[in-house]
């Protein structure tokens, strides 16, 4: 998950995985190339999470969709989309990582919006769940999105909006946590305090 911010969305994703399995393990993309810091994504994921059993946030690494073993996921261009390598990513969870923590399933959200996540999600169903691949098959669980007003809520969505500072429609896509720090990164922007992280969010509502 990359929580880019986190929304009700990803609180959604994390609820219906979590009363599925006996402990959930959720990963945070480390790599610093959001819109918001990674530890304030962390940060937010924590906050927003804390109420949920079962559950542990893992802080990513450069071995679980990272520049080094998924590249594409970080360019998201059309023209880039067909020529995606998800073979080291995938084979490094299911051969590595899913044994060590004991992991049988491995949840994700539809994807409506991104052509990169939509095609990597596909390709999870070949590389995890296929029994003549070395170690364990790992069962892929894909969950309908969470909607407000019969649209999918989206991180996109909510950048979009805070281009606008529309607080007041955001308020209706993410938790209390997410919202005060939005709420915040707005106020510092508009009394001339913003720092350097917060600006390129304020500015575009890409990536």
């Amino acid at each position: 998950m990359n929580a880019n911010p986190f929304t009700n969305g990803h609180r959604f994703l994390i609820q219906q995985a979590a009363a599925q399995c006996d402990w959930l393990h959720l990963f945070l993309v480390k790599e610093d190339t959001s819109r918001f810091p990674y530890e304030d994504r962390l940060d937010l994921v924590l906050k927003g999470t804390k109420d949920i059993p079962r559950l542990t946030v893992h802080r990513g690494s450069e071995y679980i969709i990272s520049r080094a073993t998924f590249p594409c996921y970080f360019i998201k261009e059309q023209s880039v989309i067909n020529h995606c390598y998800t073979e080291i990513d995938l084979k490094i969870f299911r051969q590595y990582l899913a044994p060590a923590l004991g992991v049988t399933h491995r949840f994700v959200g539809t994807e409506p919006y991104c052509s990169v996540t939509s095609q990597y999600n596909n390709d999870m169903r070949y590389w995890l769940e296929t029994p003549t691949l070395p170690a364990p098959p790992i069962e892929l669980v894909e969950i309908e999105r969470l909607c407000f007003q019969e649209m999918p809520i989206s991180a996109s969505w909510v950048r979009k909006l805070l281009v606008k500072k529309d607080l007041t429609a955001i308020a209706s896509l993410v938790p209390d946590a997410t919202l005060h720090y939005l709420q915040s990164m707005v106020e510092r922007a508009s009394s001339g305090a913003a720092v350097r992280q917060n600006t390129p969010a304020l500015a575009t509502g890409e990536k």
